[in-house]
């Protein structure tokens, strides 16, 4: 059986190396993934041919929005001053790093002319923490700005019931994470500020969600729009994961009723998607390739399902826990995939899965402590 301590020393692990390896002046920066054709071979090019000194450093708010969670999670867990330092540093290099309009600029070459929702709001979340342990006006002031941008340049789709919030700037299909994510972050302002402005659009978004949950459970990748056409899968537990959690968090923020009828259906098809070996299946139809990153968020949100009663998961969070740690690497990281196409194995370090690998194993150590203080420091 883990121990909190087993999973606090491999976060510990994992918190130095990105440290090491991808921590400059407040920023995480480092190779990403990507899109297209980077995603689906480029990156194993990359991976063989580790010694080449590629250019691929990016910086994404994701990133640093979780990185700047990670470090006071450490921060209340063990003490050390030295991850409030880090916490606050990076807050405010994601601080300097915001345009005037309240936005960021997307990282990625393929998209560099798109703001994207997600981004945006893993900036904001990082100020919101910060700013409940030091109430600095200018990190609230900041997430304001980006919500601001949000509502008024991003945008809402409308839907048969309620309302779905766009990807970028630039409108695409109806993606019902984006809503989860900014359901969450709304919630997070309101509560921190008092304000129903940022109730606008809360229930627009759960109506679209309730909406658009499958009979499985399953919360579909796009729902059919003007601008896209729907498609049901896309790494469905991993998606449906970080959704899970954000919405008990938000359940957690505000009571509702459609949050109450989607999570255990939700968590239900979750449950299918813990493979023999603990880890996390790649999709709804294969087991192969194997991510951490993904193996992590269904054990944290199987973890949340447990502990908010909405499902008894904890054997199979503790069996996703269990493999993450036996595939840990010497230098505390994680490689980013293997058994793709049946052979192929990349083992770049991208800190962008790292960092979440990272939230989601302290979340095993840190989540019910955060929530008996009334969940206002992280989530």
């Amino acid at each position: 059986m883990l121990t909190d301590q087993e999973l606090l020393g491999a976060a510990e692990r994992l918190h130095a190396h990105l440290l090491r390896r991808h921590y400059t002046q407040g920023r995480v920066h480092g190779p990403d993934a990507g899109v297209r054709f980077n995603l689906r071979l480029w990156r194993f090019f990359k991976s063989t041919l580790s010694f080449i000194p590629w250019s691929d450093d990016f910086i994404f708010l994701q990133s640093q929005g979780y990185w700047i969670l990670c470090n006071w999670m450490l921060h209340d867990v063990t003490g050390d001053s030295r991850y409030r330092a880090l916490a606050l540093e990076s807050s405010q290099s994601t601080l300097d790093l915001q345009q005037p309009g309240g936005y960021w600029l997307y990282p990625l070459p393929e998209r560099r002319r798109l703001v994207a929702t997600v981004e945006g709001d893993w900036g904001a979340i990082g100020f919101l923490a910060t700013y409940a342990r030091e109430s600095r006006e200018e990190f609230l002031q900041a997430a304001i700005r980006w919500y601001e941008y949000l509502v008024e340049r991003i945008g809402f789709q409308p839907h048969a019931s309620g309302e779905a919030i766009n990807y970028f700037d630039k409108p695409r299909g109806k993606i019902p994470n984006n809503s989860v994510e900014a359901v969450w972050l709304f919630l997070r302002l309101w509560k921190v500020t008092g304000d129903a402005r940022f109730l606008a659009h809360v229930d627009g978004m759960l109506d679209f969600l309730s909406a658009s949950q499958l009979p499985t459970g399953e919360l579909p990748y796009i729902v059919d729009g003007p601008h896209e056409k729907g498609r049901i899968h896309y790494l469905c537990y991993q998606y449906n994961a970080f959704q899970f959690l954000k919405l008990a968090w938000a359940h957690a923020l505000r009571p509702d009723r459609r949050i109450q009828r989607i999570l255990p259906a939700l968590a239900g098809f979750l449950a299918k998607g813990v493979a023999s070996s603990g880890a996390s299946a790649a999709d709804c139809a294969n087991e192969k390739p194997e991510l951490d990153y993904f193996t992590a968020v269904l054990a944290a949100a199987l973890l949340e399902a447990t502990a908010s009663g909405v499902l008894p998961a904890e054997e199979l969070s503790k069996r996703c826990y269990t493999r993450l740690l036996e595939r840990q690497r010497p230098d505390g990281s994680f490689a980013y995939s293997t058994g793709d196409y049946g052979f192929l194995t990349d083992g770049r370090s991208y800190p962008r899965p790292q960092v979440m690998t990272l939230f989601h194993l302290l979340y095993a150590v840190c989540g019910k402590k955060n929530k008996e203080k009334g969940g206002l420091g992280l989530w």
